[in-house]
């Protein structure tokens, strides 16, 4: 018994550290898998005093449900230095009208009732969850070199393409802003997008891209096959801003009328990850779980 016991004690701990999408492959390069993570996009604001309340814990509500959700902070565009003309085109695929501050879209979704506790949170990401009736596979290739980021994207494993589009958000994980710009007292702030290209799988005219401090972002270019697509962009990244900073997420989702709209796939890479837990693939602890069963079946076997 004393060698199951010690087998079990390594299962558990590999189940600890098992990381299934996340992979970097040298020190400058990073690469994740999957497409199951749901969008959350938040409209917010420095001038805001109902998201001085509720900003602060969106890092813990994101890093409590790891890669479940991907949030992107839309910074309003009106007398907020972290604003950009992206916040303003994201936020029309989903109204007609300018949102109140803060508003959340869960995959599109808006969770209504004003400022949003944990609970509400947390619904709203299991209703977002159960809502996907398929996920588009996605695979995202970034590298780092001489001032440029490489973005490589790949689906595969989709429901359908007729009227979706690739929507790629370079966002930097933290942003502290100057006292005197902080009108609501709020001088740090996350999940701040930076940058957005996007383009239509169907129609390669049809695209919108925003670079900002990240002037040379590129168009990209789709490259099809049967079972892939595969697409590339590249930005050069601000001298003060470094890499590890950075995170990027990568949607697949309709194209169409507000009431039509849909999320396919979502999957977001944390420039800089620790290659060593990362690394660690869900097959390594369901291959121990595999051998335990077979050795307790030969156990039994031979009572």
């Amino acid at each position: 018994m004393a060698p199951m016991r010690d087998l079990l004690i390594v299962a558990i701990i590999a189940l600890s550290f098992a990381n299934p999408i996340h992979a970097q492959t040298t020190e400058n390069s990073w690469s994740s898998d999957g497409g199951y993570t749901v969008l959350a996009e938040q409209f917010t604001a420095v001038w805001c005093d109902v998201c001085a309340d509720v900003d602060p814990w969106m890092p813990e509500f994101t890093e409590s449900n790891g890669n479940r959700v991907a949030r992107v902070a839309l910074h309003d565009d009106f007398d907020d230095p972290l604003g950009t003309p992206i916040t303003e085109h994201r936020v029309s695929r989903y109204s007609s009208e300018a949102p109140t501050a803060p508003s959340f879209w869960f995959d599109g979704e808006i969770l209504s009732g004003g400022a949003p506790d944990r609970s509400s949170m947390h619904r709203q990401l299991l209703s977002a969850e159960g809502s996907r009736s398929d996920d588009t596979h996605i695979r995202i290739e970034a590298s780092f070199d001489s001032g440029n980021l490489r973005i490589g994207t790949t689906l595969s494993d989709w429901s359908f393409l007729d009227q979706t589009q690739l929507s790629i958000f370079i966002i930097e994980d933290s942003v502290t802003i100057e006292e005197s710009e902080a009108i609501n007292g709020v001088t740090n702030h996350h999940d701040v997008v930076r940058a957005y290209h996007e383009a239509s799988i169907n129609d390669e005219n049809d695209k919108w891209s925003y670079g900002g401090d990240f002037s040379s972002l590129s168009e990209g270019d789709f490259t099809y096959s049967s079972s892939e697509i595969t697409f590339s962009i590249s930005a050069s990244i601000p001298l003060d801003v470094e890499p590890n900073e950075l995170s990027i997420v990568v949607v697949h989702e309709t194209i169409g009328e507000i009431e039509t709209q849909s999320t396919l796939g979502v999957l977001k890479l944390e420039i800089g990850d620790d290659s060593e837990n990362s690394l660690i693939s869900i097959s390594v602890p369901l291959a121990i779980m595999i051998i335990l069963s077979a050795l307790s079946f030969k156990a039994q076997s031979r009572k």
